[in-house]
């Protein structure tokens, strides 16, 4: 309850600092975003997620897990695998990515549609509370009072790897704090957004067969705030932290029609280059 507390506190100051961006007038230093222009970036992330209980429901059982945890997965960062993956045209989409376009509607005022891949992993061999009944063989669970579970392999592998992905419209407030003429400068900035959440689910269950489909999921809500520097007139480079909440009512588990509901907070640090034109 501390964490999801602390987390929602967190949700608060952020969605109250976005606020206050949104009515800051910008009017002491000269911006280089100007109504008018577009943007484009891509850039990689790191994500962290809040524990969460999972309902499964199927022909054969109906049952919630209590506390899962999750992390996600992103590929190590060293000189090989930054030429290997990272900057290969080949193997850009294998790390946890992030592109995003956008349109200046105002000056330091914009809109944008974007695209979030991050992975989310269970935590395998945790050990979890369990409630609801299995009438799978093998995994028999008739009393539906509360218990425990261990979440081996053969009762569950459950990941968003292909991945945790979000498809969100965002809105971002900017406040330049220092510019060099119309070459380079420095802002810091607050978002909004939202979107849908689509999936690739890898997940085994109860010893079943493997199921791996693209599916709209869900939906996430997010709030943002960041720092962008311009490094030479339209190049800038941007890192910012992304706040969500995830409601995902629909994960498909099997290719027969079974399914898992999950909600949980996020967090996503993200690193990415872009040019403005």
């Amino acid at each position: 309850m501390l964490f999801k507390s602390l987390r929602q506190r967190m949700a608060l100051l952020l969605t109250l600092l976005a606020s206050a961006f949104f009515s800051f007038s910008v009017q002491a230093v000269t911006t280089l975003r100007t109504q008018g222009q577009w943007y484009g970036y891509w850039g990689w992330n790191n994500a962290t997620y809040s524990n969460s209980d999972i309902h499964f429901k199927g022909d054969d059982h109906d049952f919630t897990l209590y506390g899962v945890k999750a992390r996600d997965r992103q590929n190590q960062v060293s000189w090989n695998e930054v030429f290997h993956s990272y900057l290969n045209p080949g193997r850009l989409t294998i790390p946890q990515y992030n592109w995003r376009v956008g349109y200046f509607v105002a000056d330091n005022w914009s809109v944008s549609l974007g695209f979030d891949h991050m992975k989310y992993v269970m935590v395998q061999d945790q050990t979890v509370d369990i409630s609801g009944t299995i009438n799978r063989p093998g995994f028999e669970r008739t009393d539906p009072a509360r218990g425990q579970q261990k979440l081996s392999t053969d009762f569950l592998d459950y990941e968003h790897t292909d991945g945790f992905n979000m498809i969100s419209l965002e809105t971002e407030r900017f406040l330049p704090l220092w510019s060099w003429g119309n070459k380079m400068d420095l802002a810091v900035f607050a978002g909004l957004g939202a979107g849908i959440l689509y999936p690739k689910s890898n997940v085994k269950l109860l010893s079943g067969e493997r199921n791996d489909e693209w599916h709209v999921a869900g939906y996430a809500t997010t709030v943002k705030v960041g720092v962008e520097a311009t490094l030479w007139k339209g190049f800038f480079f941007r890192f910012l932290g992304k706040y969500g909440h995830a409601d995902m009512d629909d994960v498909l588990t099997s290719n027969k029609g079974d399914k898992a509901d999950q909600s949980f907070y996020f967090d996503e640090y993200i690193g990415v280059f872009g040019y403005r034109f």
